[in-house]
């Protein structure tokens, strides 16, 4: 009887806490449609903050910061809506708006055809979704492997043999997917200007060589950390060292 009641208050307190969540969403979605975005993105942040992440709540945490004018703001929370949930094309559309408004427009070095739809294939889905492919594969091969066992037909056992090796493959590649998008999502190592202009130097001094100068809303890539300095590189293969403070990781 202990142990009823005891499973019962649990229950409880977690149907509270998930309708004090839910309701705090719904109080953001209605600040956001009376034209509140500040106070929207204030909601949006206490629920973040409280430790609930998604990608939809990174996307409308970034429509309310757009809408509110915090274009830079909006372009980090974009970004890290990408990271969970990098096919969406709703992401996608509002972070290209975004950052049509920001300073630099920086050229994207050329890769080679093959690499960027490398890249753009393992983009459309998350790690999660690349592992429940792999799962599903793996079992489809299962079943192809009952097949070439028990089938009487050698029609049949050759089809499941060369299928089921395909699928093989396939979930072993689908895995590989999972685990990419998975350590993108561990590392973080792209980061968003935040200050309205950084002076890039050569070194991580204050008296280090000027290199040139960033623009808020910028993404960047981290190379290392040292101190309160930080190493970054652009799109166009140009690195150097600002203050981490001026920068925020997506």
């Amino acid at each position: 009887m202990k142990k009823i009641c005891c499973l019962l208050t649990m229950l409880a307190f977690f149907s509270v806490l998930r309708a004090e969540k839910g309701g705090s969403d719904t109080q953001a979605e209605l600040l956001y449609r009376e034209g509140k975005y500040r106070e929207a993105a204030e909601t949006y942040s206490r629920i973040l903050s409280g430790g609930e992440e998604s990608a939809l709540l990174y996307y409308n945490l970034g429509n309310s910061y757009y809408k509110a004018g915090e274009n830079t703001l909006a372009i980090l929370q974009y970004e890290r809506a990408l990271l969970l949930a990098p096919g969406n094309a709703d992401v996608r559309y509002n972070l290209k708006l975004a950052r049509q408004q920001a300073v630099d427009k920086i050229e994207v070095l050329p890769e080679l055809f093959f690499i960027r739809w490398y890249k753009a294939f393992v983009s459309l889905l998350s790690a999660d979704q690349w592992g429940y492919v792999s799962v599903a594969l793996f079992i489809l091969c299962l079943v192809l492997a009952a097949f070439f066992l028990y089938s009487q037909s050698v029609w049949m056992k050759k089809t499941g043999f060369t299928l089921g090796i395909v699928c093989l493959l396939l979930a072993v590649g689908a895995l590989l997917f999972a685990n990419r998008q998975n350590s993108r999502l561990k590392e973080r190592n792209y980061a968003i200007v935040m200050t309205p202009s950084v002076t890039v130097r050569g070194a991580p001094d204050s008296s280090g060589t000027t290199l040139f100068v960033i623009h808020e809303g910028l993404k960047v890539r981290i190379v290392e950390a040292l101190g309160e300095w930080t190493n970054i590189r652009l799109e166009d293969g140009n690195e150097g060292w600002v203050r981490h403070t001026d920068i925020e990781r997506i």
